[in-house]
């Protein structure tokens, strides 16, 4: 009953049909709308879904295991939707990517042999299949770094980096020396030493499906790799200090300017920020620092285009998906919209009383 005064005035655009329904119905109610909100942690999927087919829950985000069931061609099932329950489908302002640290002398540099090998192994990574079996079809492949939603993405854009073609990557690794000496079907580097790729990974089931598709991929251009596995917070630590040779990362924009990924590339980000790769390249962190005083418009647009080029030509990062959140929820909850640079939305919606419970869970 403290709170500051504070109103729903949520403006959404004039082609958001759902957005403009929601304003028109809450626009001028003060804030927040519902008296308690409950947040229930359980951790495993099925029953977490259960909890939401029973009413326990008044929204869920449907966990990967039930999207076949829940959303068949990615459209509502029928007896959710006989039951009152909407979707929300959302392309998150995120990214998946893996990064190759830099400084190791095994995936590193920037000799042609070296970018050749990142640009083999980038190109033999088949993330579509990842997609399909891992996601269950609830992401886009990625053309680059930058995230949707964001400045600097462009939903036209293509790039090698969204490529798979295992045919060129035997072809890239073949040109500079990375060769099978020995027959036994793994490639040597070009000096004749074992080429052997470390991948930082994660204990737990999912983690295992994902390493095993890598492995496959890697082994079919003839790139034997080897799995170093760890706690997340022990393999995050391990990543700022330049330990780690690969891993594989996931993250959320804070905000809608594409200068955030910038600092995925730019030296001084190196250690403590967000360059894990370690990158260094003069005209990246010249463009860093550029568009960082310049205005939204065309000419920022066009460093963002150079960017991305940069990073595809020296592939530091294989950028990898971009996921879509789908949120099933009761239609008692009024006025739920997915925030895509936060979590907070609670505060924004209502229970319909006639509708439904007077708590939202």
């Amino acid at each position: 009953p403290d709170y500051r005064e504070r109103v729903y005035d949520a403006e959404p655009a004039s082609d958001d049909a759902d957005g403009q329904a929601i304003a028109a119905r809450l626009k001028g109610r003060r804030l927040p709308m519902v008296d308690r909100v409950e947040i229930s942690i359980i951790e495993e999927e099925q029953p977490r879904w259960l909890a939401f087919l029973g009413g326990e829950l008044d929204i869920v985000n449907v966990p990967s295991a039930f999207v076949a069931q829940a959303l068949p061609n990615n459209r509502l099932a029928p007896h959710l939707a006989d039951k009152g329950i909407q979707l929300t489908r959302t392309l998150n302002a995120d990214g998946v990517y893996t990064y190759f640290n830099m400084e190791d002398p095994v995936v590193g540099g920037t000799e042609p042999a070296q970018v050749a090998l990142r640009r083999a192994m980038a190109l033999a990574l088949d993330v579509p299949r990842l997609i399909r079996l891992l996601y269950r079809g609830q992401a886009i492949p990625a053309q680059s770094m930058f995230i949707p939603h964001c400045s600097g993405y462009d939903p036209h854009f293509k790039s090698e980096m969204g490529d798979h073609d295992p045919a060129r990557a035997k072809a890239l690794l073949d040109l500079y020396g990375f060769v099978d000496r020995d027959g036994d079907g793994f490639r040597e580097r070009p000096d004749g030493s074992p080429l052997v790729i470390e991948i930082a990974t994660q204990p737990g089931q999912f983690n295992r499906q994902f390493d095993e598709l890598w492995q496959k991929d890697f082994a079919a251009v003839g790139i034997r790799v080897t799995y170093f596995s760890g706690q997340w917070p022990e393999q995050l630590k391990a990543a700022y200090a330049g330990k780690l040779q690969m891993w594989t990362l996931g993250g959320s924009a804070a905000s809608p300017d594409g200068v955030d990924t910038l600092q995925s590339y730019a030296s001084q980000q190196i250690g403590s920020g967000q360059n894990f790769a370690r990158f260094r390249h003069p005209e990246m962190d010249r463009i860093f620092e550029e568009v960082q005083r310049m205005p939204d418009g065309p000419a920022r647009e066009a460093l963002f285009e150079r960017a991305k080029l940069i990073a595809t030509a020296y592939m530091p990062y294989k950028a990898l998906m971009n996921r879509i959140s789908n949120d099933l929820r009761y239609a008692h909850l009024v006025g739920y919209r997915r925030p895509l640079f936060w979590t907070d939305w609670w505060h924004m919606v209502d229970i319909d009383a006639a509708a439904g419970p007077q708590v939202a869970a």
